[in-house]
Formats: structure tokens, sequence, C-alpha cells
């Protein structure tokens, strides 16, 4: 009887359900999962999700997404086996008024680096998704992000939707600075070239904070694949793409940001 009831109370726990917002209107690509852990998943393009929880993990289920506030559900509720609908709430926030001269070009923040030899990549399978890779910086000026490069080397995905990131970097929290997603889809049939993204609001970078801005694949559609990239010999970060612990590597994924300084 004693040993039934121990290996009872220390099975795995497998959570299922959607995230929708307080509309009722599907979340896409959440991330799922606990603060410092590599245990996680994304939602799909529909706010689905289902996460396998190892034994032992009773701390609170973070649903966090960037046009959103977080919302931690406790183990008492997730671990009921019962499917579950997470609402998260809009986020209330000041669009930022910017100011930049006539005369005034866009300027390198985050530049070129030494090449390294080979790539760098990141790959999937579903929800099974590789981590976020890119580069920590920061800046002397204030700026407003013009322009986010990333030298593209290849995909074996048919097609994949990448979401890029620019956080700041809060002791060991990263906190996005940016109010709206930043995805692009790419596919197979072109490699060697430069995705140039231009952010449909205004993100700001400050002086004296450190940031981090990063790329990984959010949805492969089921298919297994890798998105390669050029490499910088240079100082990258990389982490699970949910709430993972950072790992430092000394090259990093070819990802340059121009902006203009703010008068």
């Amino acid at each position: 009887m004693f040993v039934l009831v121990a290996i009872t109370g220390t099975a795995q726990i497998t959570v299922k359900g959607q995230v929708i917002n307080e509309r009722g209107e599907s979340i896409e690509y959440v991330s799922i999962g606990f603060d410092e852990d590599s245990v996680g998943v994304i939602s799909d393009a529909k706010g689905n999700f289902e996460l396998t929880i190892p034994a032992g993990r009773k701390k609170e289920l973070s649903f966090s997404h960037v046009s959103y506030l977080t919302t931690e559900i406790p183990y008492q509720e997730y671990a009921t086996g019962e499917e579950l609908t997470v609402v998260l709430k809009d986020k209330v926030v000041e669009l930022a008024e910017v100011v930049i001269g006539k005369k005034n070009k866009p300027k390198t923040i985050v530049g070129k680096g030494i090449p390294a030899p080979g790539l760098v990549g990141t790959s999937g399978h579903g929800s099974d998704l590789g981590p976020e890779g890119g580069v920590p910086f920061s800046c002397s000026k204030e700026y407003v992000i013009s322009d986010i490069l990333v030298k593209i080397s290849g995909c074996t995905f048919k097609q994949c939707k990448v979401s890029i990131n620019v956080y700041e970097k809060i002791g060991t929290q990263f906190v996005n600075i940016h109010q709206k997603p930043i995805y692009e889809t790419l596919t197979n049939d072109k490699s060697d070239y430069l995705l140039d993204i231009r952010p449909e609001e205004n993100i700001i970078l400050k002086p004296k904070k450190d940031y981090y801005i990063s790329i990984c694949v959010v949805d492969g559609y089921g298919e297994k694949g890798f998105l390669y990239m050029k490499a910088y010999m240079k100082s990258g970060l990389y982490r699970n793409a949910v709430k993972g612990k950072t790992k430092k590597l000394p090259v990093c994924p070819a990802i340059m940001v121009k902006g203009y300084e703010i008068n």
C-alpha cells in the first residue's frame, strides 16, 4: 500500500488546454512553463497546448505572451487532469512618443562581428522547439529601432514561423520592451539572404541598460526541421524558448539592429 501511494504521488502530470484572451479569442504562441526550468512548451496557432510535467514539479505554471499580462496557475489547479482554459488579460500600455530629426539617419546599434566558421541555428518538431538564440547588448544613447536584420543561411522546414524578441535584461529576468509580437514566416525556397524586419511599433532603447535580442522558431507546422543562420565570433546567449536557464556561447546568430537616435 505504501509503495503504491509513493509511486502515485510522484507520477508525471500531463496538462492540456487552450489559452484565450478576455474576448474569448485564442492566443497564439504563448510561452508556458516554469521560471528557470527547461520544462515548457509553446501553444500552437490556435492557443492549444499540451505539456508533460515531470514528477516533483509543484510550482505555479506560468503563461506569458508579449501582448498580455503573465498569468500563474497554481499546482492544485493544473494537477487535476482536467483540460484548462487559461484567460490572459490585455496589457494597458501608453505608446511612446518619438521625435527624430529630419536629417537623422539610421545608425548601427548592434553591428557586424567577425564571421565564425560554421553556422548556428535552431530546430524543432511541432511544439517541441529549440532554444532562442541571440546577442546581449547595450547602447550609449537613446534610440528607436528602425530595422532588425538577420543573415539566414537556409531552412529545412517547408515553412516555419520565427519570433523576434527584444528584452531588457533585469537581473535574471527577461522583460519584453515591445507590446506586439514580431513574427516572420520563412520557407525553404531560398537561402543566404538578409531578413530585414521593420517593427510596427516604436521600440525604444535607453542608455546604460542591458538588452537582449533573439530569434527562435515558434511553429514548425508539425514538421521537423532546422533554421540555419550565419554566426559571428562574439558572445551569444541561448535559452529555452519558454523560460529556461540561459547559456553563454562564444558565437551568436548574425543579428544586426539599426535605429534612429532620439532627440
